[in-house]
């Protein structure tokens, strides 16, 4: 029986996420496999609000079945009948469940929250098997943590600057590359700040879950014992994950940090900062680890970015040299990447299906 969740996610706009989605979906109908479709937050602007180019939208068939909120169901082309109404609520509205009877196109807008994400997953499940979509950003990614899996959508709109653009997506798989740690701890999923000695048993739990403030920052790392562990399972800022690193450096103890899993690291900054300081803590004798691993399965790139035109204050659809953004990419990261305008789907839908339970 195959329940599958995905998160796509593009890391700017305009770097082929929603082209990526159509893609999938695509390659879902033709094997057969049955279609549900939501996104995070809102994601069905017919125009992009900053450069006015047009967006591509999400053509959907008979049979698909779409989560989105009730202002959104007919500003699409596709015709539905509906299934339920969920408790989920949207600035637009309740995210209604619905099954698509006549092709067109759909705006998507669903829940912004991981507690609300995973509900919404259970309300797809009770209709049948199939492959969940999970549409969203990297500025939105939190809720991402309820995938079984991620492909991230980047290309040329985040920068031209290909070197920089490999190095930046190279940051962002090392992340998703930490190990898991929790079989050394003697609880299973601790849901706030808490503090372990070096056999992983906790000495110490804390009210919060994230981490903001540098100065609760270096007072944890004081309190922890030798070879202590530290699980921080919610976001952590930039301010507090530089003073934790100085401070535990400067203590000279090795141990380990773990996190709830890769997702609360980028959705807290860039990749580039966060993976630089899990490197310097490193060198310490400072381990990095998450409790959960979350699969990045591929990258899908995009050589259209939109050029700004100073004469007349507009943007204009351009393009980098594919070949040269695919040997970039591919010659940083070990994760597969793909141009699905391209290539297709196919073998993402493979890399889902060799995961699945014969």
């Amino acid at each position: 029986m195959l329940e599958y969740t995905l998160g796509i996610a593009g890391t700017a706009k305009n770097t082929g996420k929603t082209t990526t989605t159509n893609a999938i979906l695509a390659c879902l109908r033709k094997r057969g496999i049955a279609v549900f479709l939501s996104s995070i937050g809102y994601d069905g602007e017919n125009l992009d609000n900053v450069t006015g180019l047009p967006k591509p939208k999400i053509p959907m068939e008979p049979g698909d079945i779409v989560a989105t909120a009730a202002r959104c169901l007919d500003a699409g082309s596709a015709q539905y009948e509906r299934i339920s109404e969920t408790n989920i609520h949207t600035p637009l509205g309740r995210v209604q469940l619905v099954r698509i009877t006549t092709p067109g196109l759909v705006v998507t807008a669903g829940p912004n929250k991981s507690s609300e994400t995973r509900r919404l997953i259970s309300l797809f499940r009770e209709i049948s098997p199939g492959v969940i979509l999970l549409d969203g950003a990297l500025n939105r990614l939190a809720p991402m943590v309820e995938a079984d899996g991620l492909v991230f959508a980047t290309g040329a709109a985040l920068t031209t600057d290909l070197p920089l653009l490999a190095r930046d997506t190279g940051y962002i798989e090392q992340v998703f590359r930490l190990p898991c740690l929790a079989p050394g701890l003697a609880d299973e999923n601790p849901q706030t700040i808490c503090l372990y000695d070096a056999a992983g048993y906790r000495t110490e739990q804390l009210p919060a879950s994230s981490l903001f403030s540098a100065a609760y920052a270096k007072a944890i790392v004081d309190r922890l014992p030798p070879g202590g562990k530290l699980v921080v399972p919610g976001i952590i800022g930039k301010t507090a994950f530089q003073q934790l690193a100085d401070s535990w450096l400067t203590l000279g103890n090795a141990g380990q940090l773990i996190f709830s899993d890769p997702i609360k690291l980028l959705v807290s900054g860039k990749a580039a900062c966060f993976y630089e300081l899990l490197e310097r803590l490193a060198t310490g004798g400072i381990h990095a680890g998450v409790l959960r691993r979350i699969p990045l399965l591929a990258v899908t790139v995009n050589p259209f970015y939109p050029q700004y035109r100073l004469e007349n204050d507009t943007y204009q659809p351009a393009y980098v040299d594919f070949h040269r953004l695919h040997v970039a990419l591919r010659s940083e990261l070990s994760t597969p990447v793909y141009n699905v305008v391209r290539q297709g789907a196919e073998r993402i839908i493979d890399a889902i299906l060799q995961k699945m339970p014969q």
